[in-house]
């Protein structure tokens, strides 16, 4: 029996966390373009290697990170630790705060993929258009400059990082993980141990959405108004959660707003009635679709909730930076107008197209096909 000594075997890529030294650079419209070639976006195909395409994409999306660091700062958010008080050194998982967390009477919480690192919508988008639209900080800015913006704080969850890599006393995606060094070039990525790599209280994203929940109950006002986004699986566990425990929050969640790319039958899952009615009545569900963002689309009868397009036609993670401007005016409205709710909107299948009417109480949609 042969083997081949791991001296012999090529050797792990390595890419420098440097944009200079990856070529790249930000433009004056807040754009990461090559040096050579200013007109043209991060290459990712330099090789036909898995490995070598894995490791110089995560140098890239590193040095994003670390260019959000302080411009997330700089909007006045802090990384809050859960479980809360963990020393910085101890597991734990980090998330995005306002600092008026403890004084404000309204509070976005936003739930993402469990794909993404902290603060990043889309790193398609962030490549792409701009670091600021591809990563929550156009969001922070709107939320802030909105009307109320001084008196609405700002929660982000972290559904992505929740492996604990001890070495680097941090938080890393899965992808992150399988991007760490390895012994050589074939090497499998290190195993994750389920004890050691393991964050309490926070194993996968149905326990860090609850965690998420905790930690408001703990750090907001008794009596402040939350509004709720989530996308994808992060939509599907928050909803989960707040069926599960509608009794505790209904008195504080004013308002819901879910971006899928798929149709999720919410009433097959959930149990509790309360929550059903609220669901049907204060939730708005943005879906994959090429119509422009907020065109009412069909899928009430599945999803329970009124369904609109997320102006967004392939990519999941890029429903955000197209439609939450639509989901803040949800929310804005709901805010506004005393006893709102959402009036059914049934759309055929076949078409898009319904008639909305403003009214007193909200809006009122008919679709032509029913008329």
């Amino acid at each position: 029996m042969f083997r081949r000594l791991s001296s012999s075997l090529p050797k792990d890529p390595e890419f420098p966390a440097d944009l200079e030294k990856l070529g790249l650079f930000i433009n004056e419209k807040d754009q990461i373009r090559q040096i050579k070639n200013p007109d043209l976006e991060f290459h990712y195909f330099i090789s036909k290697n898995d490995r070598v395409l894995e490791v110089h994409r995560e140098a890239m999306d590193t040095c994003a990170r670390r260019e959000l660091e302080p411009r997330f700062k700089a909007l006045g958010l802090n990384i809050t630790r859960l479980p809360l008080n963990t020393p910085q050194s101890e597991p734990h998982v980090p998330i995005l705060t306002s600092p008026n967390i403890a004084t404000a009477n309204r509070l976005i919480i936003y739930f993402g993929e469990s794909m993404q690192d902290l603060g990043v919508l889309a790193y398609r988008i962030l490549g792409q258009e701009s670091i600021a639209s591809g990563s929550a900080l156009d969001f922070v800015h709107d939320i802030q400059s909105g009307k109320d913006g001084a008196n609405t704080a700002i929660v982000i969850a972290n559904l992505g990082q929740l492996i604990w890599y001890r070495r680097g006393q941090r938080a890393l995606t899965l992808k992150s993980w399988n991007s760490l060094p390895r012994k050589t070039g074939v090497s499998p990525p290190m195993k994750i141990d389920p004890v050691k790599n393991h964050i309490p209280g926070n194993h996968d994203g149905k326990e860090h959405v609850e965690s998420v929940f905790e930690a408001v109950a703990k750090l907001a006002k008794a009596d402040v108004k939350i509004n709720v986004i989530g996308l994808s699986e992060g939509a599907e566990y928050a909803v989960q959660y707040l069926d599960r425990n509608w009794e505790r929050w209904e008195k504080k969640v004013q308002a819901i707003a879910v971006g899928l790319g798929f149709i999720w039958r919410v009433s097959d899952e959930a149990e509790n009635e309360k929550f059903l009615n609220f669901w049907g009545r204060r939730a708005r569900a943005y879906l994959i679709h090429p119509s422009p963002v907020s065109t009412p689309l069909y899928g009430r009868e599945e999803l329970g909730c009124n369904c609109l397009s997320a102006g967004e036609a392939k990519h999941v993670e890029c429903i955000m930076p197209r439609a939450y401007k639509s989901m803040l005016g949800f929310f804005q409205m709901v805010e506004d107008v005393p006893g709102y709710y959402e009036a059914e909107i049934f759309v055929p299948e076949e078409g898009e197209g319904v008639e909305v009417e403003e009214w007193e109480g909200g809006r009122r949609g008919e679709s032509p096909a029913a008329a």
